[in-house]
């Protein structure tokens, strides 16, 4: 995947790159190999980045490949179960990317002090993208953005969150589309692979005589349906 001057970023990590703000103090919780830590700083385009992983096999191979691209200065790891092993004043941006939507709910959850308006939250779930973006606006983070990107024949969200009580609250319908419009070839496709979720759900409901939730869920299929068809 690298090269010996630089390494290849995958089309979901550079939808979440895209989100960091320029010359930013960044933290990459689950940093796996530190793949995108390392092209951000390739490109110059962060100060300086905390590379966090829950695992010690993942961040001895993000030190091998820091130290592969001299890095070390600029990069570090840290054992770390989410952001507990991090200070507030040691990033701006943070990326949380790769893991469930109820993991990346969790650990937001557990970290009090990202209801900070200075910070940015830049979050790709693999999974339960609707339970993510409803347990953030229940905390208080409104959804600035969000684009869809197809990477190796799958297609991803990449979502950028910043605490602002005002204008987290979100509908049901929104949970489940988010920022996506339908605007583009990949949002249309995420959309749809969303009303066939919802289109299970539904039957699974109505197969045990669930009826109000089974109306709950086609209200929101009809309108996610809109998105795709316009």
């Amino acid at each position: 995947m690298t090269s010996e001057h630089s390494i290849h970023l995958g089309n979901r990590l550079r939808l979440c790159a895209a989100y960091v703000r320029p010359q930013a103090a960044l933290c990459d919780v689950g940093t796996d190999h530190a793949y995108l830590p390392i092209w951000l700083q390739q490109q110059s385009r962060i100060h300086c980045a905390l590379a966090c992983d829950v695992r010690s096999g993942p961040l001895e191979s993000a030190k091998t490949n820091i130290a592969k691209f001299h890095l070390q200065d600029h990069i570090q790891t840290r054992l770390s179960d989410g952001l507990a092993a991090v200070q507030q004043a040691e990033a701006e941006d943070f990326v949380i990317a790769g893991m469930g939507g109820e993991l990346i709910a969790r650990i937001v959850a557990e970290t009090p002090w990202l209801k900070n308006r200075q910070k940015q939250l830049i979050l790709q779930p693999m999974t339960r993208p609707e339970h993510l973006r409803a347990a953030m606006a229940k905390n208080g983070f409104a959804l600035l953005q969000e684009d869809a990107v197809c990477d190796e024949n799958r297609v991803y969200t990449a979502m950028l969150y910043r605490y602002d009580p005002l204008h987290a609250p979100i509908d049901a319908t929104q949970c489940y589309i988010g920022a996506l419009s339908g605007k583009t070839a990949e949002e249309r496709r995420y959309l749809k692979r969303q009303a066939d979720f919802l289109q299970k759900r539904i039957a699974g409901f109505l197969h045990a005589q669930q009826q109000e939730e089974a109306d709950r869920l086609q209200a929101i299929l009809l309108q996610l349906q809109k998105c795709i068809q316009e």
